[in-house]
């Protein structure tokens, strides 16, 4: 068999077209409004948020004051609901750490710590941590 430059051109065509027809197959991200390719499905990345959550509870303990716990969840509710993600099932949980930190993790977990909360002035600085982290589970960051 002979790889002349017609056969390797037409190689060469062929490739550059199914290159391009992948491109043009992925998803576009409605946060970045680029295009996405995550090979990962939403129900994937919510069954590995799962799994993340109970090892994140092992880690830490989910601090233990309902009336702020209810706070954290509401604002976090509010925003989730406007999100580009509303569908998720979203958690936010307040953990008993000194830490001062925030985090998210795939499928609608969300993080706050009881040392960052010790940072709030008022809600809207509660409302943009948990804005933040809600950008980058609505922006799949964690699953690529």
């Amino acid at each position: 068999m002979q790889f002349g430059p017609q056969k390797v051109s037409f190689r060469a065509r062929n490739l550059i077209l199914l290159a391009t027809i992948m491109v043009q197959a992925c998803a576009t991200n409605p946060v970045t409004g680029k295009q996405d390719f995550v090979m990962m499905s939403e129900q994937q990345e919510v069954s590995l948020g799962k799994s993340y959550h109970q090892q994140v509870l092992k880690e830490y303990s989910v601090y233990q004051e309902p009336g702020l716990q209810a706070y954290v969840d509401r604002i976090g509710q509010d925003l989730a609901a406007k999100s580009h993600r509303p569908h998720l099932n979203w958690t936010f949980t307040l953990l008993d750490s000194p830490e001062v930190n925030a985090f998210a993790t795939p499928g609608g977990y969300v993080y706050i710590t009881r040392g960052i909360m010790a940072y709030m002035q008022d809600e809207a600085d509660l409302a943009g941590v948990i804005g933040h982290e809600i950008g980058h589970v609505t922006a799949r960051h964690s699953v690529r």
